[in-house]
Parts: structure tokens; C-alpha cells; sequence
């Protein structure tokens, strides 16, 4: 994750921030976010995928926590009610992004991803939701 650092005067502190995914990229992110009216939510999602990722690899709950995403409250810089969907929001970003900024995020995701069906076993990676079937 990146470092906090002060921010330029102007830019708003909600906004996603991806390392490794190009500034035009990044500039698309930010646009979707504004649209479905919840900037920062790609970053969020990101934190929760890693987060989800690194309890299924070392040990604790497999697949989702007990109960879902609801009530593993990180919270959503836009809407207190929401709660980040992990890698379920991801997949929807990069269905929403244009093909080079798919590509680059998806580059990001995947590395979680590896880490997950390394570790884990179940759900194929090419099954819809399969990160929901991993254990």
C-alpha cells in the first residue's frame, strides 16, 4: 500500500490511489468513481481483497468471513452504510474500464489472486464469483 503523504492543495483525500497503474488509468478509475458516486472505492475494495487474501493464505476464515463482506466494515469514504465488496467490486471496475486500464489493474488484482489460488483450493479461477468457493 502506498505511504500516506500530504496531498496536493485541491485534490480530495477520497480519491483512489493504485500503485503500479499508470496516471491515465488511474484518471478513469477516478471518473467511474465519480459516476457511481463513490470515489475511492476501487483503493477500498483493493485494501479488503489484500486483507481478505492474507487471511486465506495464512490461516483464520477461508472464502468470506463468516457472514460476508457485511460487517468487515473499513468504510467507505462517500457512504457510511456501505462496505467495501473486495474482489467482487473489483471485477466490477475493470468490467466498467477501458481495455488498457483493465488490463492494468487487473495486473494489480491478479497478484492477490496468485496468492489465493496458490494457497487455497476449490472454484476454478475461470467460475464467476470464484473467489466466494476457495478454501
Amino acid at each position: 500500500m502506498r505511504a500516506a503523504r500530504k496531498l496536493p492543495s485541491g485534490m480530495d483525500p477520497r480519491l483512489s490511489v493504485v500503485d503500479r497503474v499508470s496516471a491515465r488509468a488511474m484518471a478513469e478509475i477516478r471518473r467511474w468513481e465519480r459516476e457511481i458516486g463513490c470515489p475511492g472505492k476501487v483503493a477500498l475494495d483493493l485494501r479488503a481483497w489484500r486483507e481478505q487474501a492474507a487471511r486465506m493464505c495464512g490461516g483464520g476464515w477461508r472464502g468470506l468471513p463468516p457472514g460476508g463482506l457485511q460487517g468487515y466494515d473499513m468504510g467507505y469514504p462517500c457512504c457510511d452504510d456501505e462496505v467495501p465488496e473486495g474482489r467482487a467490486g473489483l471485477e466490477r471496475a475493470m468490467r466498467a474500464l477501458s481495455g488498457p486500464s483493465r488490463r492494468e489493474l487487473a495486473t494489480v488484482v491478479r497478484t492477490i489472486d496468485a496468492r489465493v489460488l496458490a494457497a487455497t483450493y476449490g472454484e476454478e479461477p475461470t467460475a464467476p464469483l470464484w473467489w466466494t468457493r476457495r478454501m
